[in-house]
């Protein structure tokens, strides 16, 4: 068994994936794998891909329909046969040490070791409780809730891990990454100083095009909910809150600029806003935003 499966699912990267798995390939730390999940690629990736594996034995491809991201890395995950898993995007790359930096960190005594995409001072703090992880997973701070640049151990993994909608297209990464901190019961290792991934921002990257609306915002939340143990959701929701409130100040912004405020103050995702804060007595202070919280008294009268 490898210690390491690096679990790259690929479409339509074919100017991309070459530099990718070249950052890969030239890992101080040499025993992993590399799953290559080519999703239905229509640009000659595919054939690309088969091209790599037989320039290197520890590159696998499997080849699937077209399913989305978060579907190839589940048939990533099941391909994968190494005691820890990370993910890669097909058009990102990670320095030479990054793969020995972050093994380094990995021991019995944790589940999931995070590693950052940019210089990151620690203050001498090296582990988090769950608890902690958890609620700044929730709250997407210091790009913590990304996918990559992280060792997972492989057994956190089931069959519900990966499953997310289609329509999920922007922050599927918290969800999974949720479901893996509710999985382990253990501290999380965090690996400071240098970073450990480069991404790489291009025209084609998703948070370039995707646009926050107040529908989608109500159908995450939903799938959040689902990826919380339900006996968990009290103590997890002025999190959750403190997240949709980031997110209304965002989206009340297009409103204001696209004259729809009045139809977003009737919003399902506005009015259920409104209604856990009450439920939890959350107080104003904990998220200091005078404007938002007229918005959010005038749509509750």
């Amino acid at each position: 068994m490898v210690k390491v499966s690096i679990v790259i699912p690929v479409y339509n990267r074919k100017n991309f994936l070459t530099v990718c798995i070249k950052s890969l390939l030239a890992q101080s730390f040499e025993d992993f794998e590399i799953c290559l999940v080519d999703d239905g690629s229509t640009d000659g990736t595919g054939l690309l891909c088969d091209e790599l594996a037989e320039k290197d034995t520890r590159i696998r491809v499997l080849h699937v329909q077209n399913g989305g991201a978060t579907y190839a890395r589940q048939k990533g995950v099941e391909l994968a046969t190494g005691e820890w898993v990370l993910f890669v995007d097909s058009d990102d790359t990670m320095p030479a040490d990054a793969l020995q930096r972050l093994f380094q960190a990995a021991s019995e005594d944790t589940d999931i070791v995070v590693g950052f995409c940019r210089k990151k001072r620690l203050w001498g703090v090296n582990r988090l409780s769950p608890a902690c992880y958890r609620k700044l997973l929730i709250k997407g701070r210091y790009n913590i809730s990304a996918t990559c640049g992280k060792l997972f151990r492989r057994t956190l993994f089931d069959e519900y891990t990966l499953r997310t909608p289609r329509e999920i297209v922007m922050g599927e990464d918290m969800l999974m990454n949720l479901r893996l901190a509710f999985a382990s019961s253990k501290p999380v290792r965090l690996v400071g100083g240098n970073s450990v991934y480069n991404y790489i921002q291009h025209g084609g990257n998703i948070t370039h095009v995707f646009k926050l609306t107040a529908d989608y915002e109500h159908i995450f939340h939903k799938e959040r909910l689902q990826a919380i143990p339900e006996e968990e959701h009290a103590r997890y929701m002025p999190v959750m809150i403190y997240r949709r409130l980031r997110m209304l100040r965002r989206i009340l912004r297009c409103a204001q600029k696209d004259n729809t405020v009045g139809e977003l103050r009737t919003s399902v995702f506005v009015k259920e806003l409104i209604a856990d804060i009450h439920a939890t007595r959350y107080a104003f202070w904990r998220y200091p935003h005078w404007r938002l919280w007229q918005f959010l008294v005038s749509a509750g009268k």
